[in-house]
């Protein structure tokens, strides 16, 4: 028998987040406050970290400003969500793209696409990996297909999500057997990060092209795996990067 599967729009099946506690990085963009949304309507309590704290007007979404580039603050953070409770979940799905190939990159660039993309998700997982590894729970990664597949442009972001997916390893065995640790690695989506891409009709359609099941992702595809990694229907699962991408890294 085929697992229950749900119309878009409405209720997906059970994942068993009920009860369960959830930190959400980046949440204030296209895809972290997605995820946000479905993990509260799946009755996890959220908390929603960015630089500017989220309001995603939902009883269950606590949000908080943090700058992930500094340690204090995402340490504050931490104290006062752990004072209640180890989280059950940790998305680390901030991230910062810049446009600049290997050669016109600066070295302010590089440091600051390396301080967020890796050392942002090395502060939140430091902060609450302690917490998280005497309680159990899972961690995901949200890294890109530019980590797996070369670019011309954004040369940083590409090998700062090459390394997230490293991270992710060595974290998974770190952690290992409280805590799985996974990524997920989306081709582009639209969002505020990409709309300088999209604003262009000719990139989409070239995607279409590229991409084997000829369209683009979106951030309901990205969330629902997301959800899906962080639940035990996939409790076998860890160190591991799940590609979003239809098809197009395929050989």
């Amino acid at each position: 028998m085929s697992a229950p599967t749900a119309s878009k729009g409405s209720a997906a099946f059970d994942l068993g987040f009920t009860g369960k506690r959830a930190v959400v990085t980046g949440a204030a963009g296209t895809i972290g406050s997605l995820i946000c949304r479905k993990l509260a309507a799946q009755g996890a309590r959220v908390f929603a970290l960015d630089l500017t704290a989220p309001r995603l007007d939902h009883e269950a979404v606590q949000g908080f400003a943090v700058d992930v580039r500094s340690t204090p603050a995402v340490s504050a953070a931490a104290a006062t969500i752990l004072a209640d409770g180890a989280p059950d979940i940790l998305v680390n799905g901030h991230g910062l793209q810049i446009r600049a190939g290997v050669l016109d990159c600066t070295d302010e660039m590089l440091a600051t696409i390396l301080d967020v993309n890796v050392g942002g998700c090395w502060r939140t997982c430091r902060a609450f990996g302690p917490a998280m590894r005497a309680h159990g729970g899972a961690i995901v990664n949200i890294a890109s297909i530019n980590g797996i597949v070369a670019a011309k442009t954004g040369a940083a972001y590409g090998v700062s999500k090459a390394a997230l997916i490293h991270f992710t390893r060595i974290l998974a065995l770190e952690l290992a057997p409280a805590v799985r640790v996974n990524a997920v690695a989306p081709t582009a989506v639209r969002s505020a990060m990409t709309e300088d891409l999209f604003v262009d009709p000719a990139y989409e359609a070239a995607k279409r092209v590229a991409i084997p099941l000829g369209r683009v992702a979106t951030a309901e595809d990205v969330a629902d795996v997301v959800l899906m990694l962080a639940s035990q229907r996939t409790g076998m699962v860890t160190g591991q990067t799940w590609n979003v991408d239809g098809g197009i890294s395929l050989p």
